[in-house]
């Protein structure tokens, strides 16, 4: 409850930033809502036990999260803006430890990352009005909680928190594309990225060790021109 209450103030200071931002500078502002699909990638792919001597592997596999947010662009050419947004965003994935030959069961557990994602895009459209576009960027992001919880037997244990083994920050490359429809002063969108993650989100990690997020993530949104 607290977490969400936190989210809910940062979204809202950082929305009223924005605006005043937009309407200083008669720049478009943008409001999405969306979901994604991500995952951890691990390395390595197989561990050595200290005590049992067995190699044992993470599979790993996606899970749905969503995202909430607003956006400004600033225009630098005829079809060319420069993009600064402020997302809520779940970054999750599913991980079951397996070992390869002990016949020992591990609950699959399902860890979820809340962060707030500040994207820094350029975007490029390819024609007037209408039109699909490409962008691309980085994206530093302020990690809120992260923590995992497990299931067995149709019984669901507490959210176990992992903050205190979890950077702050997250770094990450962020590509994609998108179909803007224009509404008069409005326009109407809807938007493909790839978020890349470049940094080890895990503290105190031998050097070979490594945790890093991918996420898929489809947006839906409205983007208003302030007028001076």
């Amino acid at each position: 409850m607290k977490n969400k209450k936190k989210v809910v103030s940062v979204l809202f200071l950082l929305s009223a930033f924005f605006m005043l931002i937009s309407a200083v500078y008669a720049q478009e502002i943008k409001f999405m809502l969306g979901g994604n699909l991500s995952k951890y990638r691990i390395s390595p792919a197989v561990y050595y036990h200290s005590v049992l001597g067995d190699g044992y592997t993470y599979e790993i596999s996606s899970k749905k999260g969503f995202l909430l947010g607003v956006g400004i662009e600033f225009n630098l050419g005829r079809n060319i803006s420069f993009e600064i947004d402020a997302l809520y965003l779940q970054k999750c994935t599913k991980a079951h430890l397996s070992y390869s030959r002990l016949e020992i069961y591990v609950a699959p557990k399902k860890y979820t990352l809340h962060v707030i994602s500040i994207p820094v895009l350029l975007k490029i459209k390819f024609l007037q009005g209408t039109s699909p576009y490409i962008l691309g960027g980085h994206e530093l992001s302020l990690i809120l909680s992260h923590g995992s919880k497990s299931s067995l037997d149709g019984e669901t244990e507490d959210f176990i928190s992992r903050k205190e083994d979890t950077t702050t920050f997250e770094s990450s490359l962020v590509f994609g594309v998108g179909l803007e429809m224009k509404v008069k002063a409005a326009s109407f969108f809807i938007e493909g990225r790839y978020h890349y993650g470049l940094n080890n989100i895990i503290k105190g990690h031998i050097d070979w060790e490594s945790t890093k997020t991918r996420a898929v993530v489809l947006i839906l949104g409205l983007k208003i021109k302030f007028q001076k």
